[in-house]
């Protein structure tokens, strides 16, 4: 494979993200095209460039990197070089078909033979620079059919069918069910890049809500509101009326 390989760098640790960057800095024919945060963001960044090499650690929020990796498995390209510090996971990281397996600390040198691992393996499933990752796989809006949320310090996977609606909450995402409301460590951007489109729909800029959990849609004194099965009122933001309007079709009645 001829050209820089572009890399994207996924760890929720800001330290161990700084670190790669200077390592991947001083090995030749990579470059750093982006970080992440957690798997969520990894999905939105992937949706949006064009990425060779995935640098994946595995104990994340929202969306393990473990879970990130089997959704984008077997396509052809990011090759995915696992780096981090739990050495259990190296036959669960080949099964979903990962170039590489780096533990913390990262060395250097282990790290550049990994990166080289990546190149000949991308150069052997005959693909060059401009083969991007949005040709190989499913766009991310349809993979994505549940969050993972925090409750009473442990994660609970959520299937978005129990969901009805998401509100932005401080440095954190609340995901509303019809009985109660969940935080999970995300942005509502990232959130929204990554849910299928033709069910959730930005209505404000706090507030994503599911068609099919509207249930009535308020309008008075040009305040357009959106009432869902659970009796929950979502304000629609200004900017988003005429968008909202235009959909009012989709929406279904509990």
């Amino acid at each position: 494979m001829n050209g820089s390989l572009r890399a994207l760098i996924v760890d929720d640790e800001p330290p161990a993200r700084r670190v790669l960057t200077r390592l991947l800095a001083g090995i030749p024919g990579i470059e750093v095209a982006g970080t992440a945060a957690n798997g969520m963001e990894a999905l939105a960044a992937l949706a949006r460039g064009d990425i060779d090499v995935l640098f994946l650690d595995i104990e994340m929020p929202v969306l393990a990197g473990m879970e990130l990796a089997t959704r984008l498995h077997p396509a052809p390209t990011p090759a995915v070089i696992f780096v981090t510090a739990w050495p259990q996971y190296a036959v669960a990281a080949f099964d979903v078909d990962a170039a590489d397996y780096v533990l913390k600390p990262v060395d250097p040198v282990r790290l550049a033979a990994a990166v080289a691992r990546a190149r000949e393996r991308l150069t052997k499933q005959g693909l060059d620079a401009s083969l991007r990752v949005l040709r190989s796989r499913q766009p991310a809006e349809n993979l994505l059919d549940h969050v993972w949320v925090e409750l009473g310090g442990a994660r609970l996977r959520l299937s978005l069918a129990d969901i009805e609606w998401f509100a932005a909450d401080g440095d954190y995402v609340c995901a509303h069910t019809a009985e109660r409301g969940y935080l999970m460590r995300a942005s509502l951007n990232a959130l929204e890049s990554t849910l299928p489109t033709a069910r959730f729909l930005r209505i404000h800029r706090s507030t994503i809500v599911k068609v099919e959990a509207v249930s009535r849609v308020v309008s008075n004194n040009g305040q357009l509101s959106l009432i869902t099965c659970s009796g929950a009122t979502l304000h629609v933001g200004r900017r988003a009326r005429r968008r909202v309007r235009q959909s009012l079709d989709q929406f279904s009645s509990c």
